[in-house]
């Protein structure tokens, strides 16, 4: 803890960290305000189901290319473009009078313009900071993360309880405008000393180390999906939230004391191995839901400190300039692993059981371990430099 507080001290990091968070933090409400928005609008859930979906394409679509754009044209004027689309859409999409194919095409161009506030955020922590201390650093990001995630849809369940379904989304875009311009304008954004690249878009996909932790993030990610949507038909609705909060609980407790413990080559391997034995506890007892928020919690304490291990790698082992692209490039293999593997788990749940799901999650976490530990000569270590 320490370690954390000494580094918040640092000139610069506690107003990236807090501006980013705000610019990111409508992302943790949009899923869940979006698709009551529409059901309630057209009285279904196909079109809430396939307006995220081509939110998360256009997100996908748009990360790698917003990234390489931030590369060339600087951090500033990426953000605040898209702290001037993302909100325009979401206003457009809780107040037009707009038919179904219309909120489809909203909802697409919402993700093509969401500014990477992560990608941009991971690459100026790599100019605050030395590399001494970026594990730790992307570890608060990871625990930032998930604190995100945990009150994102609670927060967006309770002012629809309290008000209606558009009041949300009014909340979401004063985020959205509020956050990228904070986050756009901030000195250390602005003037973060990141070289601009001159290398072709794409290019940075022959490093053999980006390909593997784009492969990675889609694997861990989508492990993620697959388990959220069998432990939601597993338990039922009115018990998944407490379940898979658990995960993200863990995840903030693993993060704060395990987040910067990173040191040999072997360290992601350990961590991904924490998170596939909290994937194999939960075949113990299937039935109770306590002890399935155990499993998730065990599982949790291993996802933080993977995140901040991965990102810290990129961080470690690629060249400044092009880090917001390859941020990017994970971000697209997060996006279909997310979206992807939750459609393979519907599938599964749907044809066989929602057990067939967990099967699947703890799968693809051990495909990622397996790769971690074949591709770990490639892995930097992290032992401080003296």
């Amino acid at each position: 803890m320490r370690n954390y507080l000494n580094l918040l001290k640092a000139p610069g990091i506690t107003k990236v960290l807090l501006a980013q968070l705000l610019a990111r933090f409508s992302f943790g409400m949009q899923t869940i305000a979006f698709v009551i928005h529409l059901q309630v609008t057209f009285h279904n859930y196909t079109i809430p189901g396939i307006a995220i979906g081509m939110a998360t394409v256009g997100s996908a679509i748009s990360s790698p290319l917003l990234g390489r754009w931030m590369a060339r044209s600087g951090i500033r004027v990426v953000v605040l473009t898209g702290a001037a689309v993302t909100p325009l859409m979401t206003l457009l999409i809780a107040f037009a009078p707009i038919s179904p194919t219309v909120a489809v095409l909203f909802s697409f161009v919402l993700g093509l313009g969401t500014a990477p506030i992560q990608a941009a955020a991971r690459a100026v922590y790599a100019t605050l900071v030395g590399e001494n201390e970026r594990n730790t650093l992307f570890s608060i990001d990871a625990i930032l993360q998930e604190v995100i995630w945990i009150i994102g849809p609670v927060l967006a369940t309770l002012l629809i309880a309290t008000s209606n379904t558009i009041v949300p989304l009014v909340f979401m875009a004063a985020l959205q405008i509020g956050g990228g311009l904070w986050f756009g304008t901030l000195h250390e954004v602005h003037n973060a000393p990141i070289p601009r690249s001159n290398r072709r878009l794409g290019g940075v996909l022959r490093q053999p180390v980006v390909q593997v932790s784009i492969v990675m993030n889609l694997l861990f990610v989508g492990a993620f999906s697959a388990l959220e949507v069998g432990m939601v038909a597993h338990v039922g609705q009115s018990n998944a939230g407490f379940v898979i909060s658990a995960l993200s609980i863990g995840s903030i407790f693993g993060g704060l004391a395990f987040g910067n413990s990173a040191r040999t080559p072997w360290a992601l391997s350990k961590q991904i191995a924490v998170v596939l034995l909290g994937d194999g506890l939960l075949f113990l007892n299937l039935n109770d839901n306590l002890w399935l928020s155990v499993g998730m919690f065990v599982a949790g304490i291993g996802v933080a400190p993977v995140f901040s291990t991965m990102s810290a790698i990129i961080a470690k082992k690629v060249r400044l300039d092009d880090t917001t692209e390859v941020y990017g490039w994970i971000s697209t293999g997060q996006n279909i692993g997310y979206g992807g593997c939750a459609t393979i788990a519907g599938l599964l749940i749907d044809h066989f059981s929602s057990v067939s799901s967990f099967a699947f999650a703890t799968g693809m976490d051990a495909l990622c371990l397996m790769l971690a530990i074949l591709t770990v000569k490639m892995t930097p270590s992290f032992k401080a430099q003296v």
